[in-house]
C-alpha cells in the first residue's frame, strides 16, 4: 500500500520538480499515455501475424498507435506477451481505450490468447513511440532519489546518442495497474537485438564513455522487481 500512495503522489511531485530542474515553468510530464493488454498467446507469432491481417480489431481501442511487445527472455510463463495502444492523453486511454469489448472477440482470436490483465501507463521522462529491441526492467527507487534517477536516465541516453549509439530510453509509471504493475518501469530501445547486444559488450568491456552515468543511474535504483527483454513493433497507426 505504502509503494501505491508513493507512486500515485509521485507523479505529480514530479511534474513539479521537473519544471524547476529544467529552468522552464511551462514543462511538466511528457503528454499522452499507453495502455497495456497482457494475454498468454498459444503462439506468439500467430496472434501477430493475426492482428496485422485484421486491424479493425485494433482501431476499436482508439490509439492513435497499436503495437506489440513479445517477452524473449525473463518470462514469467510461456506465451507472454501484450498489445499496446498509445494515446495523447490519459483522457482518451481511460474512454475510448475501454471501447474495445475484449470478451466480444471472435471465437478464432479467443482461442488465439487468454486474456491476463491490462494496465494504463504514464511516461515521466519524454518517451518516444519507437518500438524495438527492449529491455525492460520494473524497479523501485526512493523518493528522495526519484528524480535525480530520472535525469539520470536522460543523461545516460544524451551520452549514448552522443556516442554514435542509437538508443532511446523511457521511465513510465502505472496508473491503475494493480498488484501486477506497481513498479517503476525503464525500457531501454535499440533498433534490433544484434544493437542491444553490441551495447552490453560496449558496457561490459569498461570503455564506454557512459559508463560512469550507467552506474550512478544504477547506483539509484532500490529494488530490481524483474527485468526482461522484449522483442516490440507497430501493428496499426491511426489516419
Amino acid at each position: 500500500m505504502k509503494l501505491f500512495v508513493y507512486l500515485i503522489s509521485a507523479m505529480f511531485m514530479i511534474n513539479a520538480s521537473f519544471a524547476d530542474d529544467h529552468n522552464d515553468t511551462s514543462a511538466g510530464l511528457p503528454e499522452g499515455g499507453f495502455s497495456t493488454f497482457h494475454v498468454v498467446a498459444e503462439d506468439p507469432y500467430a496472434y501477430i501475424d493475426f492482428l496485422k491481417a485484421n486491424p479493425a480489431a485494433l482501431a476499436a481501442g482508439g490509439g492513435d498507435m497499436v503495437g506489440y511487445c513479445m517477452t524473449m527472455t525473463g518470462h514469467d510463463y510461456p506465451g507472454e506477451m501484450f498489445i499496446w495502444n498509445a494515446y495523447s492523453d490519459l483522457g482518451k486511454a481511460l474512454s475510448d481505450g475501454f471501447n474495445y469489448n475484449p470478451y466480444g472477440a471472435s471465437k478464432q482470436l479467443k482461442n488465439m490468447r487468454k486474456i491476463l490483465y491490462t494496465a494504463i501507463w504514464k511516461p515521466i521522462t519524454p518517451f518516444p513511440v519507437n518500438p524495438g529491441f527492449e529491455r525492460v526492467t520494473r524497479v523501485t527507487v526512493k523518493p528522495e532519489n526519484l528524480q535525480k534517477f530520472l535525469m539520470m536516465t536522460e543523461k545516460l541516453q544524451a551520452e549514448m546518442n552522443a556516442a554514435g549509439d542509437e538508443f532511446e530510453m523511457g521511465v513510465l509509471v502505472a496508473v491503475g495497474g494493480g498488484s501486477k504493475e506497481n513498479s517503476l518501469m525503464v525500457r531501454g530501445i535499440a533498433p534490433d537485438g544484434k544493437s542491444f547486444g553490441e551495447l552490453y559488450e560496449r558496457g561490459y568491456s569498461g570503455k564506454a564513455p557512459w559508463g560512469t552515468t550507467l552506474a550512478a543511474m544504477q547506483s539509484l535504483i532500490d529494488v530490481v522487481v524483474r527485468d526482461s527483454h522484449e522483442q516490440c513493433g507497430m501493428l496499426y497507426t491511426a489516419e
